[in-house]
């Protein structure tokens, strides 16, 4: 995990990257729906309604879903999205890291991260 990724803080934080602006990762809301849709048609993987639904719904008992934002064009744009299944169930790896690979360079790896990351602190949590 990237020493820069504090997984027991609140998220909503910024991060640089090596190439590209600024990132904020935080959990996904009901409003990121747009963007999240963008992204996967951007990259030719449509996304049906239930399963979009499922990504902005907070249900941290299943699974930790986390955005990536960015400033471009000066409005707030979903340039990142990823999903890590929580629980005795959870593999521990990101089961989706979905990324802008034009403008964000290293932020599939920062995302994967603050996923394993956040996972492990939430089972540490629970565990205790």
């Amino acid at each position: 995990m990237s020493p820069a990724l504090d997984p027991g803080a609140l998220l909503a934080r910024y991060y640089a990257l090596p190439n590209g602006p600024r990132v904020c990762l935080r959990l996904a809301r009901p409003r990121d729906q747009a963007g999240i849709r963008e992204l996967f048609d951007a990259h030719g993987q449509p996304l049906d309604e239930l399963e979009l639904v499922r990504l902005v719904s907070l249900d941290l008992t299943r699974r930790l879903v986390l955005v990536a934002t960015a400033l471009i064009a000066t409005s707030e744009k979903v340039v990142g999205v990823g999903s890590i299944g929580l629980g005795e169930q959870a593999s521990g790896e990101p089961t989706l890291v979905l990324v802008d690979d034009d403008r964000t360079e290293g932020l599939d790896g920062l995302l994967a991260d603050a996923l394993i990351g956040h996972a492990s602190a939430i089972a540490r949590v629970r565990a205790a």
